[in-house]
Parts: C-alpha cells; sequence; structure tokens
C-alpha cells in the first residue's frame, strides 16, 4: 500500500508543479472483477489471472490424481490506473508520456503494485522515438486476442512488456517500418538470472512492417536475441550464450458486422512471452540451443459497441524440439519443456454499457504433456489433460 501513496502523491506534485507550464494530464484506467471456475488444476499466473494450461496427472501414495479437482477464484487484482501526458514541443518535437501501473505483481497477493508502462515518445513529421518500458514487437496492439480474460491469448499469443528504444518512421500513408532495440525486465526466460541479457553484451534487435488499406491491417515483425547462459549450467569463466529468433505475420480484416483477426508465430525460446519455450544442450558438442516452438491463433468479434457483443477464440501452439540433437535442460524451459502442444476454444460474449462492460467466457483447454524426449527434445508419450473454465468479468473503465 505504501507504493499506491507514493504513486498518488507523485502525481500529484508533478499535475501541481506543471500547472504553469504546457502540460496536459488524462487519467485512465479501470477496476475489473473476476469470478472463475476450472475443472481442474492449471498452470495459472499473476495471482490466478492469467491462464495458460492443465496441470498433468499428480499421483498420490493411494493413486489419486491431485490435479483433478476443481477451483473457483474471486478477485480484482487487476484493476489498473495510469496517465497520459501531453507536454511542449522541444525543439520541434512533439512529446508525450505515459505511466501506468496495476496490482498483479509477484506473488499471489492483490497489494504487489506494479509497474506496466512507463515511456516518453518524441514525434517529428513521420519520424518517432520512443523510450521506456512498454508492449514488446511480437504484442500489436492493433491485432490481439478480445478474449474476457486478461491473459490476450496466451499461451498461443504473447503477453509481454519491455524496455525498449522505438524508431517509427511512416514510411507512406499506408505503410509503416519500425526499429526497436529491447531488453528482459519484468518479463525473463524461464530459469535465466535477471542478468541473462545484460551479461550477453547484445540486446534483443526488432524489425517490424505494418501496412493498413481499407478494412484491412497486416503487419510482419523478425527478432533476434542473445542471452547469457546462467552460470550453474556453465564450467569456467567465459559467458556462454544461447542465440535466439522469432517471426510473426499478423493480419486484421473488418467486416460490416464484424472483424476477422489471427496470427501466426514462430520462434526458439520464447517463454519470456508466456509461451512455451526452452533451452537445450547439443549433443554433439555441448552447446546450448534454444527449442523452437510454433503457435497460430485466430479471432472472431462482433462490431458492435452497444449490447451484447459476440465473439470467439481459438489457438494451437506446439513444441517443435530443435534442428539438433539435443538433451532438454528442464531448468531452462517453461514447465521443464513437456508440455508437447496446447489446443484451445473459447466462446464469449459481452454486454457492453458505455464505460462498463460485463463478459461471459467458456474456455476448453486441452494440454499434451510427454513423459520423455525424442532425439531433438520434443515430448513423447503424450497424455492429454483438459480443463473447462468458465469465466466471468465485470470492467468499469474511466
Amino acid at each position: 500500500m505504501k507504493t499506491i501513496f507514493l504513486f498518488v502523491v507523485l502525481a500529484m506534485l508533478i499535475l501541481w508543479s506543471a500547472k504553469a507550464q504546457d502540460f496536459k494530464f488524462d487519467f485512465h484506467g479501470y477496476v475489473g472483477v473476476d469470478a472463475a471456475a476450472n475443472s481442474r488444476a492449471s498452470v495459472e499466473a499473476r495471482n490466478r489471472h492469467i491462464y495458460l494450461y492443465p496441470l498433468p496427472e499428480l499421483l498420490t501414495e493411494t493413486g489419486e490424481d491431485e490435479n483433478d479437482r476443481s477451483q473457483f477464484d474471486l478477485d480484482a487484482a487487476h484493476s489498473r490506473v495510469g496517465m497520459h501526458i501531453s507536454g511542449p514541443a522541444l525543439k520541434g518535437f512533439k512529446t508525450s508520456a505515459v505511466l501506468e501501473g496495476d496490482f498483479l505483481g509477484n506473488g499471489n497477493g492483490d497489494n504487489n503494485f506494479r509497474l506496466r508502462h512507463a515511456f516518453v515518445k518524441f514525434s517529428r513529421e513521420k519520424w518517432s522515438v520512443t523510450a521506456g518500458q512498454t508492449w514488446h514487437p511480437l504484442f500489436l496492439t492493433e491485432n490481439f486476442p478480445g478474449t474476457v480474460n486478461v491473459n490476450a491469448g496466451s499461451p498461443f499469443h504473447p503477453l509481454i512488456r519491455s524496455p525498449q528504444i522505438r524508431f517509427t518512421w511512416q514510411v507512406a500513408e499506408q505503410t509503416q517500418l519500425q526499429f526497436f532495440i529491447v531488453e528482459q525486465n519484468n518479463f525473463r526466460s524461464t530459469g535465466f538470472a535477471n542478468s541473462s541479457t545484460e551479461l550477453s553484451g547484445m540486446p534483443e534487435l526488432d524489425v517490424q512492417m505494418k501496412w493498413a488499406g481499407k478494412g484491412a491491417w497486416a503487419a510482419f515483425t523478425a527478432g533476434y536475441k542473445t542471452l547469457a547462459v546462467p552460470g550453474s549450467f556453465t564450467e569456467g569463466a567465459s559467458v556462454e550464450k544461447v542465440p535466439g529468433y522469432h517471426f510473426n505475420g499478423s493480419f486484421r480484416y473488418q467486416f460490416p458486422s464484424f472483424t476477422f483477426r489471427m496470427e501466426g508465430i514462430y520462434g526458439s525460446n520464447l517463454s519470456e512471452m508466456v509461451m512455451l519455450g526452452g533451452v537445450g544442450q547439443s549433443i554433439a558438442d555441448n552447446d546450448f540451443v534454444a527449442l523452437e516452438t510454433g503457435s497460430i491463433w485466430t479471432d472472431i468479434q462482433g462490431n458492435n459497441t452497444d449490447g451484447f457483443q459476440p465473439g470467439i477464440f481459438a489457438g494451437y501452439t506446439a513444441n517443435m524440439g530443435s534442428a539438433e540433437e539435443v538433451v532438454v535442460v528442464s531448468e531452462l524451459s517453461r514447465s521443464k519443456g513437456q508440455v508437447a502442444s496446447v489446443f484451445a476454444v473459447s466462446p464469449r460474449v459481452k454486454y457492453l454499457m458505455g464505460k462498463a462492460w460485463v463478459g461471459l467466457e467458456y474456455l476448453l483447454t486441452s494440454a499434451s504433456w510427454g513423459n520423455n524426449f525424442d532425439n531433438y527434445g520434443v515430448p513423447t508419450d503424450t497424455d492429454d489433460y483438459i480443463n473447462h473454465r468458465v469465466l466471468l468479468s465485470l470492467r468499469y473503465n474511466f
């Protein structure tokens, strides 16, 4: 609560000190309340608000499956508050900034206030520079699933904010190019220490192209990163590194009565994005190798902005292993690298009432867990586990 108090005091001081200057402050956020019920124990994050997939069988001494149990949760920790700041022109650049937080920090309490966005933007004519923490290049704010759950379609769709420097060039009226220098911070690759990107000596680099036409929108992204493997997995004083890459193609088309969205993602070691991913060690030379993941999702949602708004989401993701023979490093892999694939389908309906809405969503998720690995790190001898989740959510925006 002290953090919240300091945040409010800081905001008031900024407002007071900026009265005589050319600043404009717009507060935004929402109060959100979720009631959710699962039929099976599952992998979840952020005080159970971010749902991923059901857990495998866990037998007791009496032969009972401990994970075959239902669960109910009622919580409001994903409520958030923030402000947009429009500042004076500086050396011919238009300036603005965003500062935003919510209560979904580490742990399962409701008092874990955390930073979501904190960035400043300078723009002039066809160029702009954004510096600070905001959405990763693979989270495209123009095109992501409209699920009632705040997981935004993970683990099929990335869910990650990163410190970055972003250069944007409006090439033409319909075409935009962006270049990114990205660092890991609150969202880090599974098992990697807090200095994994820092010790690698090289930030993640991404390039992105966006195109918008009449009713249509599309984007393509490519990125490359290098992580320093934690010292507990290496020998000697030299820093061992594991490279990784990622690509995505994203598409949206707005019909008269509904909007169709879809996206495909392929990359290596995507665990920091709340997706499947991990690391193996090469059998040939003991080098660390990133395991590859493929994912595809689609979302259809009605265009009405008042009253009932139906929608449906579906996604599939798979652990693709490595191109060379490896031994999976379970400590550096999400869910120890044992998840072979996940499938989900989720119909929903929202009732929109101006600044507020109520949403009801049913989510069927099937996860295939492996008991062994093949020579390329792909889980084998798999068993499927299913969870039925019902979510009722209330959102009051301001």
